[in-house]
């Protein structure tokens, strides 16, 4: 026997209800009857495409916190050592002026040491001063301090990366071509 709503095959003659469709079976006899074939209905694909939605949270605007006065420290003392850096590492011709640590600078070795030893120190004060400037966009309000900090941050990064990538071309790059060569 078989629903006579949805064409299910019924799993007992005296079964009262459908168990696919749940429809109330009639007991009256029934001549055997093909099965009907079941519809399902088609749904066409959304022309819009879902897009997630994400909990933004609210903008404050407010006072500079602790994280974004050490942003804007750090990235300053970043600057400053960038300068001083470049100040022992060239000199005061016009070949220091366009390349800093050049080997005409006034300063010699001793100069190039101290120069690079600035430059180092001034490119891990620029990192902290991003480092914090991230904390201070997680934790506190909008304000103008951290977006000075991130901008003087990313100056001081990129100022005390140059010269020390030159430092890197001009003396330690030649060096390790020759021990690869000869070695």
């Amino acid at each position: 026997m078989f629903c006579q709503n949805c064409g299910e095959k019924l799993e007992s003659p005296n079964q009262k209800f459908c168990a696919s469709c749940g429809s109330v079976i009639s007991n009256t006899p029934q001549a055997p009857q093909a099965p009907q074939l079941k519809a399902e209905q088609y749904q066409a694909p959304s022309a819009v495409w879902p897009v997630p939605v994400y909990k933004s949270k609210p903008l404050e605007v407010g006072e500079p916190g602790l994280h974004s006065k050490r942003s804007l420290a750090f990235a300053i003392v970043s600057l400053a050592l960038a300068a001083v850096g470049f100040g022992f590492g060239s000199s005061s011709n016009f070949i220091g002026m366009i390349m800093p640590y050049s080997y005409y600078g006034s300063g010699g070795v001793l100069g190039l040491i101290i120069g690079v030893i600035f430059n180092i120190t001034g490119l891990i004060f620029g990192i902290l001063s991003k480092t914090n400037g991230k904390k201070a966009r997680n934790y506190e309000p909008i304000n103008t301090l951290k977006k000075v900090g991130g901008v003087f941050a990313v100056f001081g990064i990129v100022i005390n990366i140059i010269p020390l990538a030159i430092i890197f071309i001009i003396l330690v790059l030649p060096i390790l071509v020759v021990l690869f060569i000869f070695f």
